[in-house]
């Protein structure tokens, strides 16, 4: 949001959906590391560096996807590349949700 609003231009489009999709990505890490340190072993500083190593990559990822040229991707599609995008990140930072 900070981004946007200190941005010159509107965004794009596609800025928009990318913006969104790194956002609800990232809640969801935020969620399982909420839960993990309400059941598990997980303490408050990993937790801290997790977010701050997860929005990093989801920032560097949700860049490198390739969406249609018109910026429009259909309510099914978008769904699955938030899914595909957060196990990645589960995955990567060993997060509980990973399956």
């Amino acid at each position: 949001m900070v981004e946007i609003l200190k941005a010159k231009e509107p965004p794009t489009q596609a800025q928009e959906m990318r913006l969104f999709l790194q956002n609800l990505v990232y809640e969801q890490v935020l969620v399982e590391l909420t839960s993990q340190q309400r059941t598990e072993n997980l303490t408050p500083q990993r937790a801290k560096e997790i977010e701050v190593k997860a929005k990093k990559y989801l920032r560097t990822s949700v860049s490198k996807i390739k969406l249609p040229k018109t910026a429009r991707m259909s309510a099914q599609a978008f769904v699955n590349a938030a899914a595909t995008l957060a196990d990645k990140v589960f995955a990567v930072f060993k997060i509980r949700g990973a399956r």
